[in-house]
């Protein structure tokens, strides 16, 4: 750096001296009588000498120029040796066959060569995800520039578990010590140690300067202990502060670059190198420029096809797996065709063999199912298609870091950053279109998939409004989604952000109802005494509804207090939808949506009978005039007779298209109506089970019906907005009362049988 340092002085020096002597043969360009001997010498020299010094202007511009850019290494390379490493880095042996990257090689061996004013200038990391190509440019790109322009390289070095002992085996290596035992000693005693080691890798010339790289440098974050990484990061600053022919390259993940930021030697990565996804030319030379150099070449059009297949440029890893495969199928030939391309299956068809490598390598530490369990949080669903889904590696526990790991080193999942945080998505969306495990989860899973993204979208919204209480769930929509939240818990697929929104809208939720549950409490307190029944139904509704708080609690207390309840009748399992007294007083029938109706004693709240068989919910239940007897209407189309001593059915009614509504026995028990939804009342006979009549005039569903007095009449409640008279005589409406102005839906005698009474919504 000092060189090159004198030789731009010495360049600027050559400069104000071409300046001065033009000057001169300005001022004496004309003749001169009389002027002092050594300007006339200086004037004869001046025109020679400009131009000797405008050369070595020249030359030395030229030399700075090539001091900053390195000319390639000429590629060479063994036709027996296959041009396609695979998934592994390229390594700086293979350096003939490293493509698409050179003018980010050139940029660091640029920055390599700058004048450093600053220690930490000449730390150069090279940033990037992981399949990006940060080891395989380093070592293939960089390293084979430097290795013979006076520049000391070190072997690789990736910090694992023990970073000073990878880095004291670098330095046993390159400076040819017999065991790297005690560099380790040096390096754990002494701050300065790695200075004197490096001067010991100079190889007896002081001119050298000395590269280190490290690989994988993120390690120092992910396996490395807190003081073992310190120490490195220690020795590395107090080295470049000390040395100024030493350098150091680092390749890191870019998710990780913020955790290195985070430490005290954040001053070593503020000027990192990025390093970006290759462009479609470049990616056509990744394919066809190492083949050339064995005489390998691709079908017209073949290269680009497989770059396009490829889908993105994030796909490298899956590409350069891909070519390796195409080279050993070639064979021979010396030519790529597409039906070799087509036989391997494409680039989908290289990343299922290589997914199937990695779970048969895992199985004897992961279940299959667990895996896939994994992988799936890197899909989402959006209607009918599915797509790749970023994850924050925040959210990936251990066991799943372990298997997405995995996944990673084998290209098929790569990492990133989104908004700056370290995420981890698929490589290829051929993992989960492709793959027939995977594919085949994704498909039974695709439901689950859908919800996942639509809580997603929910908490993106909420967090985007600075989680904004107006953006928080209520309602169905909140019920859905803790639905959802526990589906997805199940099979490990929820996020932090869906049970944040989902917590805090219980939150929200829980606090409304409290106050509602309260406001009703102190509405209960207030007129218990007036209305002590409505009290308790209000009371139990804000316990069992909403939530149970001291103030409703308390309101219950008082309401029973000033209740006229005297039994309560329990037993259903679903909603009573209608109830009627026994003639003779004594008990209750009830009949409910759970298909039953029930027979109670009204003193007790005893339980005397069941009446099942209806495969219907029972709409309605009436006494016999004796109270011998209970006849239900069902949705199942059928009116029931029973026997209220023995609870057995005694006739079943049928004749109805649809669901019978309303049910009535003539005073003399002898018939039974049934109105129906079919727009029809019928009469049965109650001894033989019967059909003798059927009433025709409603033109919409009738629900209401009771028998005259006298017998000889029947009134029917309908949804057509009328009630009817019938006159059972002649089997015709007598009058139809027509002055309602919605559904009618109940109707009722006066007991001397001149009045009739009807109510409707």
């Amino acid at each position: 750096m000092r060189r090159r340092q004198r030789l731009a002085l010495l360049l600027q020096m050559l400069l104000v001296l071409i300046a001065a002597l033009l000057g001169i043969l300005t001022n004496y360009a004309t003749d001169v009588d009389e002027a002092p001997q050594f300007l006339v010498l200086l004037r004869e020299v001046a025109v020679p000498g400009v131009l000797v010094l405008l050369m070595a202007l020249l030359i030395g511009h030229l030399v700075m120029y090539r001091i900053d850019r390195p000319p390639k290494p000429k590629r060479v390379w063994d036709a027996q040796r296959p041009p396609y490493p695979g998934l592994d880095a390229f390594r700086e042996d293979e350096a003939a066959v490293f493509f698409g990257r050179d003018p980010q090689a050139a940029e660091v061996v640029r920055r390599l060569h700058e004048t450093a004013e600053r220690p930490y200038e000449r730390f150069v990391p090279v940033v990037g995800s992981s399949g990006s190509g940060k080891s395989s440019l380093i070592q293939a790109g960089v390293v084979p520039r430097l290795r013979k322009r006076r520049w000391a390289v070190l072997p690789v070095m990736t910090p694992g578990t023990n970073p000073l002992g990878a880095l004291a085996r670098s330095l046993a290596e390159g400076a040819d010590l017999d065991s790297s035992a005690q560099a380790l000693r040096r390096l754990r005693q002494s701050p300065r140690a790695l200075e004197s080691l490096v001067a010991q890798c100079r190889g007896g010339s002081r001119f050298n300067r000395v590269l280190l790289v490290v690989d994988q440098f993120e390690e120092l974050l992910t396996l490395s202990g807190d003081r073992e990484r310190d120490l490195f990061l220690s020795l590395i600053s107090e080295a470049l502060r000390a040395d100024q022919r030493f350098f150091v390259v680092a390749t890191v993940r870019i998710e990780f670059l913020r955790g290195l930021l985070e430490t005290s030697h954040s001053a070593l990565f503020q000027s990192p190198l990025a390093l970006g996804l290759l462009a479609r030319d470049e990616l056509v030379q990744v394919v066809e420029e190492p083949g050339k150099l064995v005489d390998l070449i691709f079908e017209p059009q073949l290269a680009e096809e497989i770059v396009d297949d490829a889908g993105t440029s994030d796909a490298l890893p899956m590409l350069a797996y891909l070519l390796q495969e195409l080279y050993f199928l070639s064979g021979s030939a010396g030519r790529v065709t597409r039906e070799h391309y087509r036989r391997l299956g494409g680039v989908a068809g290289a990343m299922a063999r290589q997914a199937d490598q990695v779970v048969a390598e895992m199985h004897g530490t992961d279940r299959v199912d667990l895996i896939l369990a994994v992988l799936l949080k890197f899909v989402t669903a959006e209607g009918r298609q599915v797509a790749r889904r970023k994850v924050a590696l925040h959210e990936l526990e251990t066991g799943e870091r372990r298997i997405v790991d995995a996944f990673v080193d084998a290209r098929l999942l790569v990492t990133g950053t989104s908004q700056g945080e370290p995420i981890v998505q698929v490589a290829h969306e051929a993992l989960f279109r492709q793959w027939p495990p995977l594919r085949q989860e994704v498909e039974a899973r695709s439901e689950l998939l859908r919800q996942r993204a639509e809580l997603e979208r929910w908490a993106v919204d909420w967090q985007g409004a600075d989680r904004s209480a107006d953006y928080l769930l209520t309602g169905e929509r909140l019920t859905l989604a803790q639905q959802w939240l526990s589906g997805l818990e199940a099979v490990g697929q929820a996020s932090a952000a869906m049970r944040d929104l989902v917590a805090a809208s219980r939150r929200k939720d829980h606090a409304f109802l409290c106050r509602v549950s309260e406001s009703v409490g102190r509405h209960v307190l207030a007129n218990a005494q007036l209305y002590p029944e409505l009290s308790i139904l209000l009371a139990l509704a804000a316990l069992d509804e909403c939530v149970p708080t001291p103030i409703a609690e308390r309101a219950l207390m008082s309401a029973l207090g000033f209740s006229h309840l005297r039994v309560v009748l329990a037993g259903h399992s679903d909603t009573v939808r209608n109830l009627a007294w026994s003639p003779d007083g004594t008990r209750i029938v009830t009949a409910s949506r759970d298909g039953t109706a029930r027979i109670w004693e009204s003193n007790s709240g005893r339980a005397l009978a069941v009446l099942e068989g209806h495969t219907g919910m029972v709409e309605m239940a009436k006494w016999s005039p004796d109270s011998a007897k209970v006849a239900t209407a069902s949705r199942d189309q059928t009116v029931r007779v029973w026997d209220t001593r023995t609870g057995r059915c005694l006739l079943t009614l049928a004749g109805a298209r649809d669901v019978v509504r309303g049910v009535a026995w003539s005073p003399d028990g002898i018939q039974i109506a049934g109105a129906s939804r079919d727009r029809v009342v019928r009469i049965w006979d109650t001894s033989t089970g019967a059909l003798q009549h059927e009433l025709r005039g409603h033109t919409d569903n009738i629900l209401g019906i009771d028998w005259a007095p006298d017998g000889r009449r029947l009134v029917t409640a309908s949804h057509d907005r009328t009630a009817i008279v019938w006159d059972l005589a002649t089997l015709s409406p007598h009058v139809v009362l027509q002055a309602h102005t919605n559904f009618v839906e109940g109707v009722a005698w006066a007991p001397d049988g001149r009045l009739v009474a009807n109510s409707f919504r």
